[in-house]
């Protein structure tokens, strides 16, 4: 279990076993490389931890257990949580900053205690059996184990052909549970329970004015930048040309001198954002780095990436985060990187189609709103910025906002052959979408669905970012999702985030006081790939031969159905999503199920 995980941490091992139970880790040294390598118990062993990731406030929390009569024999951050479960039990979590997949055992009370940070950073997986729980990071190390069956889960299944995504605690693998953002697991006295210790809330308390929201935001975020850049190994910062990767960029170039920065560009121009990124990197005076996708390279790396994986999530952003991952692998260990900006603050185009859902955009002022609309329809285009309001006005399920179906119901039944379980066959994904929502306090539509998104499809998109990274063996630190910042956006009203035609108004504010106008104002286009473009040209033969060749038949799909799908888009009906989630599983069911490694 431990030796397949080597990847996650190629630089030391650490085992510890006691009756019944046994801990493993691999470990990538970043913070006290001559004394922090786990294990790690406390001063009379009857607590033993091991744990992947970062507590960016140990030198805080350090000096707190030392006042309090504990004694440290190493420099590291993971002494921190042995020292601190002593004093505060359970709830020692509820201190911590930082992104942590935590193993502890307590000999004396024999319970072993499972952790995973708040916005889901950090993977953790598990499998219960009623007899044993087995744990991992990732699946490959439960799968390790031979007692592990290599079965999908037929909701889970039917979770991605829907929405490219598994929701809740489910993984493809059937018996095989993610520990959800936010939550602990307890396994002691031959019981395994799972609980909340945080939650996203929304309610007033923020201050109204937007300028004084902008400035709370940059406080924030400073603060977060400044705790993230500790490291005793060499560390940088993608680079994306959006807002919120530069706007850490700039931050972290005023302490760290020489920051190097690493991008990815595209020949394609309508997804190259060279010129923001250089202009930052220009500003910032950053040891910049780029390369070049080529889509040629895909059939070779394609099987890697899901190999790393585990189980298909999200879109082909994935792709172009494999490398970037490598070309910053080879100059330094760490990257501060921009995600979960767009889910907290509200950045995406749909934001708007629910703002005005809310009453309008940015407190009702639809002059305002009417008098930007002709630079933004130039920008970005009649369906981007008028059709998705239209479409809101017409379908007022909020669940429609955040993804749209890849296979509707009626395609998805076709596509599913009447063997399937009973049960998995009445099975809507959607109404998983309603038990998230259940449990959110938000008032407006906006700040529902911003929580649907940081429950859903931004821990999909860590995992990608995790996996990506750790497949070269770097720590991605993630600033904006500081667990502050994540509170305080719950604070902020959802007038103030989405403001006139203005996405993600309050961090765009405090961009405005640091970054060029250009890259403040541009479209965001993130990691877009003409993919679909690709599908019909370079990679046609490579997705005929991996997704026709029947193997999606093994995992219950109808062959008919698959063939007409690729058949349409290479026609030029765009299928592009289908084709993507019909080719991540044809490639999936070998490297996983049948257990290809790949090359």
């Amino acid at each position: 279990m431990n030796g397949i995980q080597h990847h996650r941490g190629p630089d030391s091992e650490g085992y510890a076993t006691f009756d019944g139970v046994g801990l493993s880790v691999k470990r990538l040294k970043i913070i006290d490389l001559e004394t922090g390598d786990q294990p790690i118990a406390n001063e009379d062993g009857s607590v033993t931890v091991v744990y992947n990731g970062e507590i960016y406030n140990f030198l805080d929390l350090r000096e707190r257990l030392v006042a309090n009569g504990h004694a440290f024999r190493t420099r590291s951050d993971t002494e921190v949580l042995v020292h601190l479960y002593e004093d505060k039990g359970d709830a020692f979590l509820e201190d911590l900053n930082g992104m942590f997949a935590i193993a502890l055992w307590d000999r004396r009370q024999k319970r072993l205690l499972l952790a995973r940070d708040r916005l889901g950073v950090k993977p953790l997986y598990y499998r219960w059996d009623g007899e044993r729980l087995a744990f991992a990071s990732e699946i490959k190390g439960i799968l390790a184990d031979e007692d592990a069956p290599r079965t999908v889960d037929p909701y889970a299944l039917r979770d991605y052909l829907t929405f490219q995504n598994v929701f809740g605690d489910k993984t493809l693998f059937e018996g095989i549970r993610q520990l959800e953002p936010g939550k602990l697991l307890i396994a002691d006295g031959g019981r395994v329970t799972v609980r909340p210790y945080w939650d996203l809330t929304f309610g007033s308390g923020a201050e109204a004015d937007e300028a004084a929201l902008a400035r709370e935001y940059g406080r924030l975020l400073e603060d977060s930048v400044r705790m993230q850049l500790i490291s005793d190994v060499p560390l940088g910062a993608h680079l994306s040309g959006g807002i919120d990767s530069s706007s850490i960029v700039s931050i972290a170039a005023k302490r760290k001198e020489g920051l190097s920065t690493f991008s990815i560009r595209f020949r394609d121009s309508e997804h190259d954002e060279g010129e923001y990124i250089r202009a930052v990197a220009e500003m910032a005076g950053t040891d910049h780095h780029e390369a070049v996708v080529d889509p040629k390279t895909f059939p070779d790396v394609f099987p890697k990436i899901l190999w790393h994986l585990d189980e298909p999530r999200v879109g082909p952003s994935v792709f172009p985060q494999y490398f970037l991952a490598k070309l910053a692998r080879e100059r330094v260990t760490v990257v501060l990187t921009g995600h979960g900006g767009d889910e907290l603050f509200a950045g995406y185009p749909a934001h708007l189609a629910v703002a005005l859902d809310d009453g309008g955009l940015g407190g009702g002022n639809l002059l305002k709103v009417a008098g930007s609309l002709p630079g933004r329809l130039k920008e970005e285009g009649l369906k981007r910025i008028v059709g998705l309001p239209i479409y809101a006005r017409k379908e007022k399920d909020l669940r429609t906002y955040a993804h749209e179906a890849v296979f509707k119901p009626d395609a998805l039944a076709r596509l599913l052959s009447p063997e399937d379980p009973t049960t998995a066959q009445a099975y809507d994904p959607r109404r998983e979408l309603d038990k998230v929502l259940a449990r959110c306090t938000a008032k407006t539509a906006l700040d529902r669905v911003l929580y649907l998104e940081v429950k859903t499809y931004l821990p999909s998109l860590l995992l990608v970012e995790d996996r990506m990274s750790m497949a070269h063996s770097l720590e991605d630190r993630v600033p904006i999702l500081d667990h502050r910042i994540a509170e305080f956006s719950g604070r902020v009203p959802s007038a103030a985030k989405v403001h006139g035609l203005v996405l993600k108004n309050i961090p765009r504010k405090f961009a405005a006081t640091r970054l060029p106008k250009a890259v403040i104002e541009h479209r965001k286009t993130g990691f877009e790939l003409p993919i679909g473009e690709w599908f019909r040209g370079d990679l046609r033969p490579y997705v005929e031969r991996e997704v026709l060749d029947g193997g999606l038949s093994r995992l219950g799909l109808d062959a008919d159905v698959v063939h007409a799908t690729v058949g349409a888009h290479m026609k030029g009906d765009d299928r592009t999503s289908q084709v993507w989630s019909l080719l991540n599983l044809a490639v999936w069911q070998r490297v996983a199920l049948e257990g290809r490694t790949p090359p």
